[in-house]
């Protein structure tokens, strides 16, 4: 469970980065609407040739949703909590999935590739600064024992979606969706968790507020 005030300080994170990622996409789209959905977003009919990437991207999807599940008990008993928070939270996964996906691995991997760093180093980099990036919010409460593990499990996750980036022949639809199937069940949840810095699940609910 979780006050009313943990829950709106949640709402409005979520709520704040949302509306500043959605400008970012729109901003995006109108520069040029039909480069934006094929080519940023990879939205085209050969995104769909290869059916080892999308089996690849349930896989992968479904995995960091469990392992969430198991790490972090409170994820877990709100997966299918349904909540004015849990509508920004879909609002969230969303944008913020395609955002971080265009940026962390499109813009970043393509990027090192015009400098001739071979795809290890790519893969590599892309994680690392996925993970770290990840990690920060945890830092910056000077939860360490928890930033540790939330730095190693993200770092993991970007690898994961860097190599499916490779594997997609660098389209970077499959990557996106695997990031939004995640978020749309471990959010808003996760970061009800960092915000309030309680990540069991014995945070009480204070009927009162």
């Amino acid at each position: 469970m979780y006050s009313r005030k943990d829950e709106i300080i949640t709402g409005l994170v979520l709520g704040s980065l949302s509306v500043a990622l959605t400008g970012s996409i729109l901003f995006w789209y109108f520069g040029d609407p039909q480069n934006f959905i094929e080519n940023r977003l990879g939205i085209h009919a050969e995104a769909f040739n290869n059916p080892i990437v999308w089996i690849l991207t349930i896989i992968i999807a479904m995995g960091y949703i469990m392992y969430t599940a198991k790490v972090v008990p409170f994820v877990r008993d709100h997966l299918f909590t349904f909540s004015w928070l849990k509508v920004i939270g879909i609002w969230a996964a969303f944008v913020s999935s395609i955002v971080e996906e265009i940026l962390f691995r499109q813009v970043l991997m393509d990027w090192l590739m015009s400098l001739d760093y071979s795809i290890f180093i790519q893969v590599l980099a892309s994680a690392l600064i996925f993970g770290v990036a990840h990690g920060a919010w945890v830092f910056l409460r000077g939860e360490l024992k928890i930033a540790l593990p939330v730095i190693l499990s993200t770092t993991i996750l970007g690898a994961l979606l860097a190599i499916l980036y490779i594997i997609a022949d660098r389209n970077i639809l499959a990557p996106i969706i695997a990031h939004i199937l995640i978020n749309l069940f471990i959010e808003p949840w996760l970061i009800l968790s960092a915000v309030t810095g309680k990540w069991d699940n014995d945070i009480k609910e204070n009927e009162n507020n």
